[in-house]
C-alpha cells in the first residue's frame, strides 16, 4: 500500500462528493446561461476561452479566510497560502498542482500539468481543507441563488438534467454543508467517551 493511500478520501466520501459535484457543475453551467449570468452577478471574474482554443472559460472568486477558487467546466482549483489543490469533476479526487502552472490563464485540465497525489499527512490535510472550502463555497452559492431567485430556478435547472439528481435542487446547499462537515470529521475524528459502553454495569 503506497503512502498516498493515507491521504485519499475514503471511497464512499469520494463517490458522494462526485455525485454532488457533478450536479453542482451542471447547475453552475445553467447559472452562466441565465440572462444575468449569475456567476458574474455574484461577483466572480471571468477569463474567457480564447477563440479557437479547447477548454472552458474560467471563473474566479475570493474565499473567506483568504485564497481563491477558480471554476471551470471540468473542475475547480483552490489556491491558498498552503498551495494549490485541484478537484476534478470526474472522480472528485483532490490532487496537488504546481503553482508555477498558474502564472498564465488556464482553460483545460491538461494545462495543469501532471498533478500529484498527496503523499504526507500535511499534504493530506491541505487537500481535505481545500475540499471543505469548495463544499462550503458551493453551499453558499446555492443559498445565494435560492435567496435571489427562489427555488424555481434550481428546479428548472434540474428539470433539464437527463438523469435523476442525487438530491433535489432545494436540498443541494444542505447536502454540501453535510458533506463539508463529514470531510472535516475525517480530519479531526473525535471519540466521545460518554458513548463508550460501561463494563460490568
Amino acid at each position: 500500500m503506497g503512502s498516498s493511500s493515507l491521504c485519499a478520501l475514503p471511497h464512499d466520501v469520494r463517490r458522494e462528493g462526485e455525485r454532488l459535484f457533478d450536479l453542482s457543475m451542471w447547475c453552475l453551467g445553467r447559472d452562466v446561461l441565465h440572462p444575468d449570468n449569475l456567476l458574474l452577478r455574484r461577483g466572480l471574474t471571468r477569463e474567457r476561452l480564447p477563440a479557437g482554443q479547447q477548454g472552458t472559460s474560467a471563473y474566479a472568486t475570493a474565499l473567506e479566510g483568504g485564497g481563491t477558487l477558480t471554476l471551470w467546466g471540468f473542475g475547480v482549483l483552490c489556491r491558498s497560502a498552503g498551495g494549490c489543490v485541484y478537484v476534478p469533476r470526474s472522480g472528485f479526487t483532490p490532487v496537488l498542482v504546481d503553482e508555477r502552472r498558474l502564472e498564465r490563464p488556464l482553460f483545460n485540465s491538461m494545462d495543469l500539468g501532471v498533478p500529484r497525489v498527496p503523499g504526507t499527512p500535511e499534504e493530506c490535510s491541505r487537500a481535505r481543507a481545500a475540499v471543505v472550502a469548495v463544499a462550503r463555497w458551493l453551499a453558499g452559492h446555492e443559498e445565494w441563488v435560492g435567496a435571489l431567485l427562489g427555488p424555481e430556478w434550481r428546479r428548472e435547472c434540474i428539470a433539464a438534467l437527463r438523469k435523476a439528481p442525487p438530491v433535489p435542487g432545494e436540498g443541494l446547499a444542505a447536502a454540501w454543508r453535510r458533506f463539508a462537515a463529514r470531510v472535516d470529521g475525517l480530519e479531526c475524528p473525535v471519540v466521545n467517551a460518554s458513548l463508550t459502553p460501561l463494563v460490568g454495569v
